[in-house]
């Protein structure tokens, strides 16, 4: 194998994307620090290291997968895939036996955690993140292709940052399930948004997505009203069962998404190219209100 083909794997695997789940991760785990004032290395390495070949998996599966319908596509740097097994097909049984390996990695791990510190939840949480992530766009499931991707995306605002807290905790409780819910939301906005540059190519190659089916309007509706449900919600949490966090802040934070699925509603009419501009922008917004939560935790814990 030599460098070119080593830059060609890393491009398939779109290892930008590792951030955002790495900070949806620490959310977990900084939740769980907050409110059981323990923390320990081995458990938070432990816990990414679950998550990681999963994370990798899910991202060369869905290259190998949904290469008959990224053949209709324009890569962007959120969707359409890489491109890289259209011009190197050469490369798509690396793609699917690469995933294989991680999925059996991801599991290895996981019991072993469970295992090591008495937590069964993490080996649960890594099959069904796992499951999921497979069978998003692999047969005979096919998530995306039967209109459940967006319901499996959602509930990885529910599974990454989870593995994060049970990783400390040793538990999901009715805590995590709570404040679980605001993010699962905010992940509407994610998956609509990641949709919207595929509409054409997602319709040809046989996706059954939200936006195929009820076209731009009605999904951007659907996404400002998930992102107003999502700041609301932070809004009627039981406070108390969360201090010393201000839940006030949090939903506010919780605007910047809501904020930019607003102005891609209003804008919708100005062309493809605004709309992708828009959903763009609304990935940002949501990794910047999950960025800045992170921060406002780590300011809980040092202040």
């Amino acid at each position: 194998m030599n460098i070119d083909e080593i830059k060609l794997i890393i491009k398939l695997g779109r290892i930008h994307f590792l951030v955002a789940g790495f900070i949806l991760y620490l959310l977990g785990v900084l939740l769980a620090v907050i409110l059981f004032n323990q923390f320990s290395w081995d458990r938070f390495i432990w816990g990414y290291a679950v998550l990681l070949p999963a994370h990798l998996m899910v991202n060369y599966s869905n290259e190998y997968f949904d290469r008959k319908v990224d053949r209709f596509s324009k890569p962007t740097n959120f969707s359409g895939g890489s491109g890289v097994l259209l011009s190197h097909p050469e490369l798509q049984h690396f793609a699917k036996y690469f995933s294989l390996v991680m999925i059996l990695i991801s599991l290895i791990l996981g019991f072993t955690f469970s295992y090591l510190y008495n937590s069964p939840i993490i080996f649960l949480l890594a099959i069904s993140g796992n499951l999921l992530g497979w069978f998003y766009s692999a047969p005979p499931l096919k998530f995306s292709y039967r209109g459940f991707g967006e319901i499996a995306t959602v509930l990885s605002g529910f599974l990454v940052p989870g593995l994060g807290y049970a990783a400390i905790t040793g538990v999901i409780n009715i805590q995590f399930i709570i404040f679980s819910i605001p993010i699962m939301l905010s992940y509407i906005l994610f998956i609509l948004s990641v949709e919207i540059p595929d509409r054409e190519s997602d319709q040809e190659g046989g996706k059954n997505t939200l936006i195929v089916r009820y076209g731009y309007t009605k999904a951007l509706t659907v996404m400002v009203i998930a992102s107003a449900l999502a700041s609301t919600t932070f809004l009627l949490l039981p406070s108390q069962i969360f201090y010393p966090i201000n839940l006030d802040i949090m939903a506010l934070l919780s605007a910047i998404p809501l904020i930019s699925a607003l102005w891609a509603l209003v804008n919708r009419n100005g062309g493809q190219n605004i709309l992708n501009k828009s959903a763009a922008r609304n990935v940002n917004a949501l990794i910047l209100f999950i960025l800045l939560a992170n921060i406002y935790f780590i300011y809980n814990l040092i202040k």
